[in-house]
């Protein structure tokens, strides 16, 4: 089905996400959400159960809709971590809204000013200069970056750009670029950033030193067939992946460690990958 309106679209789809995910919807629900009155409400309801009409039945003691027993899902994609986005973001698409708790996490700094005008020198494809504060200098260093992509690594925001001062792509954390200064136009032309655009990919595999019901859990729990998973990341994002994941380490290393299988769960199955991140592999 093609739904030309977007707000059209985004009633209709509301209107069958509750009934997919909560299993009951209503116009109010979907004028109190999207900011619209009753009566466009209930019009797309009628829109809905006329394209639909095996899919809602109207509930007159609770006054709600509800799926039927046929429902299948006609407009959206059901995807679990997009609703469970919605709770993150606590915006009122679940209604009620369970009780969640998010892992807290030292919050990491993005200054706002910083943000904003490097999110500006990308949309006017320029460089801009930065002063940075790198780990591996005793001062900030002022440096020509020319940004065009970021990265999160699960804790952190970097800004992946063309340094000048290094002559190759880096990745620079947001919260330690102390200022921004002149802005001009590109001079890296015809550059490439290979890493960013290379597609790697992980398979991972419960720990063989895992119980059988160990096993069964950490495949359950990463949606794993014949035992591994496989997911595609950017190679440079590879090395931020495999820390996460605990597997930047060398199977040597990790025994080493002394690290119980129960709580390093996975392995990494493709270990060629190590290389990549880890020159002294090499």
């Amino acid at each position: 089905m093609t739904v030309k309106s977007s707000s059209k679209y985004m009633r209709l789809a509301f209107f069958e996400a509750r009934l997919f995910w909560l299993g009951r919807a209503s116009r109010k629900d979907m004028a109190d959400y999207l900011g619209i009155s009753l009566e466009r409400a209930s019009a797309a309801i009628r829109e809905y159960v006329k394209l639909a009409p095996d899919n809602a039945h109207y509930d007159p003691s609770d006054k709600v809709y509800k799926p039927t027993k046929d429902f299948k899902p006609m407009i959206i994609n059901p995807i679990p971590d997009q609703v469970l986005g919605h709770l993150l973001l606590d915006d009122g698409f679940l209604s009620p809204m369970p009780e969640m708790m998010r892992l807290p996490v030292p919050k990491r700094a993005i200054p706002t000013d910083i943000l904003r005008t490097l999110l500006s020198t990308m949309a006017d494809d320029q460089s801009i200069d930065i002063l940075y504060r790198s780990m591996s200098s005793p001062e900030p260093t002022w440096r020509r970056i020319t940004p065009h992509a970021f990265g999160h690594d699960g804790f952190r925001w970097h800004v992946r750009a063309y340094c000048s001062l290094r002559g190759e792509f880096r990745d620079f954390v947001l919260g330690r670029i102390v200022e921004t200064g002149d802005r001009g136009y590109s001079k890296i032309e015809g550059q490439i950033d290979e890493k960013w655009d290379e597609i790697l990919f992980v398979r991972i595999g419960p720990h063989p030193d895992l119980n059988e019901n160990q096993r069964a859990a950490i495949e359950m729990d990463y949606g794993m067939e014949d035992g591994e998973a496989v997911f595609e990341v950017r190679r440079a994002m590879l090395f931020y992946v495999l820390k996460q994941l605990g597997l930047h380490r060398t199977e040597e290393e990790q025994k080493k460690m002394e690290i119980p299988a129960y709580e390093q769960q996975v392995v990494l199955l493709n270990t060629g990958l190590l290389k990549l991140i880890r020159p002294d592999l090499v």
